[in-house]
């Protein structure tokens, strides 16, 4: 047996540091040297808090609570923006990161784990407080081998081909945002759904595998989530990080005591206040939620599996579809005509804005390579998991090039807005 490569050792603690460090370095670049300094600010203040309550379970788990609700309260006083994708010029700078860094610490305070060097680096690394994602744990990784670093850059080169290229790609059309025809309606609640997941993906895929190569150990944020059967199997490989906060803080301790449909409605709306107080996020939860529950109802407990199917073709694409539609538009005015224009009264007109566009062939071809990944995740089902076929070493060179030859950083990140 072939004895693995180890690459040359030094101390655990330094290469966290040194991403650290680097990370400081760009965010200051990019952002100026007050980006962020409210979030780390308050991230101490939690942690010397968390210090004097550490022993007192119900009162650390109560603190816990309140540390996760902090992000909806600074949505609700302007403070940070409502993270629909569309807000990030109105983000507030001196808060960015704050969305992931009060998460990680509530799931850290409840379960009554949080040392410094956890906080300082591991929910405080630069690099995860602009998307993710969440640090759920501040473990420390084994040696870097060749065939680890391998696989680490494997997710960086996915990354940025997600981020540069598939969604830079879909960019050119959500132009039809501002439309109210139905047609284009439609269309751009399907394509925002690709774009916010390109996008989302494939900067928590480059941040996986920088904080990989430098040690510190974080999660892939998203499987493959079009592979799922169903809308239950997909919230279970959208934003992971994300759904094991809410799992371990809402769901488990609410389901224990007060029941199933009551534990998925708190996660959802708790869910929706974290993405921003407005009224699209409170109608957004109520209605994952009533999705979650009626694929648990139904389709889950039907006998026969092609039923069960038939049931799931129509529950899962329409939760998705509508779901970031709602999702998309903070101005509920606009919000009600689009869903009433789109379920009550749909049809296909020539003033369509979609059927007049013109695009140049570079987001022409970056929409098929989306489409094609797409299709490939819901054809493949298990094959396709953790993204095996697109890490292989020959698809990874034509991804970088690719980058290189036509990616673009588009519109920034839509989880960047705070």
């Amino acid at each position: 047996m072939t004895r693995p490569v180890i690459l040359p050792s030094v101390p655990a603690r330094w290469p966290p540091i040194l991403v650290f460090v680097c990370g400081c370095a760009f965010v200051f670049y990019t952002n100026g040297w007050f980006a962020g300094i409210w979030t780390v600010l308050l991230a101490l203040v939690i942690w010397l808090t968390y210090a004097g309550l550490v022993n007192n379970e119900p009162t650390r788990k109560g603190f816990a609570y309140l540390v996760f609700f902090i992000t909806p309260l600074l949505s609700m006083t302007g403070q940070i923006s409502v993270l629909t994708g569309f807000g990030g010029s109105g983000a507030s700078k001196p808060w960015v990161g704050v969305s992931f860094v009060t998460a990680s610490l509530a799931l850290h305070l409840f379960a009554g784990k949080l040392s410094f060097r956890e906080l300082w680096l591991s929910i405080l690394q630069p690099v995860r407080m602009n998307s993710g994602p969440v640090a759920l744990t501040g473990s420390t990784m084994p040696r870097l081998t060749l065939a680890r670093a391998w696989l680490y850059i494997g997710w960086l080169v996915l990354g940025a081909f997600f981020y540069c290229v598939l969604a830079a790609g879909i960019e050119p059309f959500l132009i039809l945002k501002s439309s109210t025809e139905p047609l284009d309606i439609l269309i751009f609640a399907i394509l925002f759904e690709f774009y916010v997941y390109f996008n989302f993906s494939g900067i928590t895929f480059m941040v996986f595998g920088i904080l990989s190569l430098g040690g510190v150990r974080t999660v892939i944020n998203f499987n493959t989530p079009f592979a799922a059967r169903d809308v239950i199997g997909y919230w279970q490989r959208w934003h992971i990080s994300l759904t094991t906060v809410l799992k371990h803080v809402f769901f488990k301790p609410i389901k224990k005591r007060l029941g199933m449909a009551l534990a998925v409605t708190v996660v959802f709306m708790s869910s929706a206040a974290w993405h921003g107080v407005s009224i699209n996020f409170f109608m957004w939860g109520l209605f994952h939620a009533s999705a979650w529950l009626l694929t648990y109802a139904i389709a889950r407990q039907l006998p026969w599996k092609r039923c069960a199917f038939w049931v799931n073709a129509i529950i899962f694409p329409f939760a998705v579809v509508i779901g970031r539609l709602i999702f998309s538009e903070s101005d509920t005015q606009f919000l009600l005509i689009k869903l009433e224009r789109l379920l009550l009264h749909f049809s296909v007109s020539q003033d369509a804005m979609v059927m007049n566009m013109i695009v140049d062939w570079q987001s022409v071809v970056m929409l098929g390579f989306g489409g094609l990944c797409v299709a490939a995740e819901v054809l493949s089902g298990v094959r396709f998991r953790r993204y095996r076929l697109l890490r292989k070493k020959w698809i990874m060179l034509l991804q970088l090039l690719c980058c290189l030859a036509i990616g673009s950083t588009g519109l920034g990140g839509v989880y960047g807005a705070r």
